[in-house]
């Protein structure tokens, strides 16, 4: 849930809460500049309420409050100036003009997650691939098969993954998984039930967990502190196509896979391109050959 969304929620606020509430919606702008009790004066509250306040939406204090606050408005207002993430398209769009709205729609996908990548939280993702001997990825839907491909990619450099759709499966990995191993759990709204029931196991048993879900405060990013975010600009179900999500999705797979490839890349190519060659060579035809010179090995 986004910062905005808990302001706005104030059925289950006192009179004084929903003042303080009200102020920083109605002005985001005042909190760079004026201090927690200039802000305090202007609103008629003790600063120690607004501290109150801070900590019963969910924050540290005040300080963690609008860190969280000023970096939410900074993300909404940054990029897809010149596309609705939503409807990319319209009925009456010839194809050319679909092909570019598609690439645009792309490219701002892109530096939207992009734009969300810190550093620390990407090294300890593919610190805790390193340290695993297995990786476990939960998921649905048409997310399955991106993970499959990142799967064959690590497959190819001698590292194991193993994807699961069903809540069954993962629920008792979870359960029963080594200590050394790690969970990528893939989820937009961070509130599906495989997160739900899986979650809380991992985190009784001290599996680390790499969440890949929405921007925003969910209950998924809440049980691990290493979260990577997607792109966040669509709704669930009033949209022409999940492009958003699923590009995200595929963008951070690869970011890490090649994070990981990284950190001994000699080793990953050489075994990756011998053991490929080795295996292709027990093909049909000797596996894949052509004769366009772009494809073509070099050796």
């Amino acid at each position: 849930m986004l910062v905005k969304e808990k302001l706005q929620l104030n059925h289950n606020f006192s009179e004084v809460e929903k003042t303080i509430a009200n102020f920083f919606l109605e002005h985001p702008d005042k909190l760079e500049v004026l201090t927690l009790r200039e802000m305090a004066d202007i609103i008629y509250v003790a600063p120690s309420s607004i501290v109150r306040f801070c900590k019963k939406i969910g924050y540290q204090g005040y300080n963690h409050f609008k860190e969280n606050y000023l970096n939410e408005l900074k993300y909404l207002s940054s990029l897809f100036h010149n596309i609705d993430s939503n409807f990319p398209f319209l009925s009456t769009d010839k194809n050319t003009v679909l092909a570019h709205k598609i690439a645009k729609l792309y490219q701002e996908i892109i530096q939207d997650c992009l734009s969300l990548v810190h550093h620390d939280s990407l090294q300890k993702a593919i610190n805790l691939l390193n340290q695993s001997k297995c990786i476990y990825i939960c998921t649905s839907g048409v997310q399955v098969e991106l993970c499959q491909i990142f799967r064959n990619k690590m497959l190819k450099i001698g590292k194991q993954v193993i994807v699961h759709q069903h809540a069954e499966d993962i629920y008792y990995d979870a359960c029963y998984c080594h200590q050394d191993s790690v969970f990528i759990m893939i989820s937009y709204t961070g509130e599906t039930h495989k997160v739900s029931t899986t979650a809380p196991v991992l985190q009784k048993r001290q599996i680390p967990m790499i969440a890949v879900t929405s921007y925003g405060m969910n209950s998924l990013s809440a049980q691990t502190d290493c979260c990577l975010h997607v792109s966040t600009r669509e709704r669930l179900r009033e949209n022409l196509g999940n492009f958003g999500f699923s590009l995200s999705v595929m963008y951070l797979l690869d970011v890490l896979y090649a994070g990981y490839f990284n950190l001994n890349y000699e080793e990953h190519y050489e075994y990756k391109v011998y053991n490929t060659k080795n295996y292709e060579k027990g093909e049909r035809f000797y596996g894949r050959h052509t004769t366009n010179s772009i494809l073509e090995d070099k050796e």
